[in-house]
């Protein structure tokens, strides 16, 4: 486990700081002690220690001795009043390290979801497991899932008295046996059968726009690895005549925020802020300015980014520095809303994690539970409660049609997928632009990994919208 330990620490170590060339000035952080109360603490555990000895003598069955000291961590941690608080175990930890590190079977969601202690009854949200991002081309994304997307039933189970690793559990299932989810999307209720498989735990993609100067990253979340791999593709795109940048942080969940900032520096002016960092009073800990520096190549270009709900976190960070610092504009929907920093420590060969700070935007807005508003908004195509069941209704009962249709017809064309579209346009209420979605996804799904399209400019409104925005500069 110690190897799993240092990753632990690591990703710990990316989370909380701040890359030391971005800092606003060296600082030496204050040392951090831990200090209790004696008269109240001390009373507690001698309590404790009096029920432990009774239930020694008394108690019909014997006392886990092993199982104490977990126990007594997950109460604590639960005390916390925190959502995002928990303790992991060894085996626990091991789970999440497989999750980050790569490869594994499951219907490729970010997800999230309240301690069971925490239910509000009369706030249904409080119960349920919210999906924070699909991947882009995982299973729950072709599916049509979407971030903030509720699940209230797996397979027929309740969630509510799940905690968020034991509903992960149940939706990685086992590979190629169908998993089914009881959805809410607003009002509308819905039940879909989604089939998990082996999913990579995206990184970035990235390529010239056919027919543009405009280069196009996808970022799908923020790892230590991700930094250079943008670093990368933008000498790439730069190389082959860039002349816009279309950053695409949809569905992205966000990851570690050095990685987040690095990349925010390629863009922000030197010595302009990126975010900072607020701690609770009296934790020793100072609050931190992250502001740019000139130590990285800067891109002087116009660049736009893509949010959605999806959008999350470190992802927030990005898009408001060049926000507020007018090196970018925001296309899409209004982000998540995540403006908290949690810290992972280890603990008893696990790890323990919980919220430590918050951040504020560079212009001193702190989102969270807010989102981020784009300066220009896209609304999808009207869809309403009804017309999401017939949807995912039609596409139930015509999934082998759709299947035996790309098979039949491999070519990956607009004229297949608007062909398929055609047969059925006196039968469905719904905008047929899902439908022609949820063909296209098919098509991609059959192609080897390396053939798959990283953008698509033919039926994706959002970069649409962004291209057209690009073209009206007169760039």
């Amino acid at each position: 486990m110690r190897k799993g330990r240092k990753l632990i620490v690591s990703l710990l170590i990316a989370l909380l700081l701040c890359f030391s060339a971005l800092a606003a000035g060296a600082a030496e952080e204050a040392g951090t002690e831990i200090s209790v109360k004696s008269s109240e603490i001390s009373q507690t555990l001698a309590r404790i220690n009096t029920l432990y000895q009774y239930l020694k003598v008394n108690s019909f069955y014997d006392i886990k001795e092993d199982d104490i000291e977990e126990n007594l961590t997950r109460a604590l941690m639960a005390s916390l009043n925190d959502p995002y608080a928990a303790y992991f175990t060894n085996d626990e930890a091991q789970d999440m390290e497989e999750s980050i590190a790569g490869s594994y079977v499951g219907l490729g969601v970010y997800i999230s979801k309240y301690d069971p202690l925490f239910i509000d009854w009369e706030d249904e949200t409080t119960w349920m497991l919210q999906i924070t991002s699909p991947f882009p081309g995982g299973p729950a994304d072709r599916a049509g899932l979407r971030a903030k997307d509720y699940i209230s039933h797996i397979n027929g189970e309740s969630v509510a008295q799940m905690t968020v690793d034991e509903a992960s559990e149940l939706l990685k299932g086992e590979e190629g046996v169908p998993v089914t989810l009881t959805v809410h999307r607003g009002s509308s209720v819905f039940t879909i059968s989604v089939a998990p498989e082996k999913v990579t735990t995206p990184t970035i993609s990235y390529t010239m726009l056919e027919g543009t100067d405009y280069g196009y990253i996808a970022i799908t979340t923020f790892s230590t690895t991700t930094y250079p791999l943008v670093s990368e593709a933008l000498s790439n795109l730069t190389a082959q005549g860039m002349k816009a940048l279309i950053i695409d942080l949809r569905n992205n969940g966000g990851g570690t925020v050095n990685s987040a900032s690095l990349i925010a520096n390629y863009f922000v002016q030197t010595g302009d802020v990126i975010f900072t960092i607020e701690y609770k009073d009296g934790s020793g800990r100072p609050d931190t300015v992250c502001k740019a520096s000139n130590q990285t190549r800067k891109y002087s270009l116009p660049v736009v980014i893509l949010v959605n709900g999806g959008t999350a976190s470190a992802s927030e960070i990005l898009s408001a520095a060049l926000q507020d610092n007018s090196e970018g504009i925001i296309i899409g929907q209004q982000t998540f809303g995540k403006g908290i920093i949690q810290d992972v420590i280890p603990w008893n060969e696990g790890f323990i994690r919980y919220t430590s700070s918050h951040y504020l935007t560079p212009d001193g807005h702190d989102i969270h539970e807010v989102g981020i508003t784009p300066d220009i908004i896209v609304e999808e195509p009207p869809m309403s409660p009804e017309q999401t069941e017939e949807y995912f209704s039609f596409i139930s009962e015509h999934e082998e049609d759709i299947i035996r249709w790309t098979e039949e017809r491999p070519e990956y064309t607009t004229e297949n997928i608007e062909s398929f579209v055609s047969q059925y346009l006196d039968e469905i209420s719904f905008d047929p632009i899902y439908l022609s979605v949820a063909i296209r996804n098919q098509y991609i799904v059959q192609m080897d990994w390396d053939e798959r399209p990283v953008a698509d400019p033919e039926y994706d409104i959002f970069l649409k919208e962004a291209v057209s925005w690009l073209d009206r500069q007169g760039l």
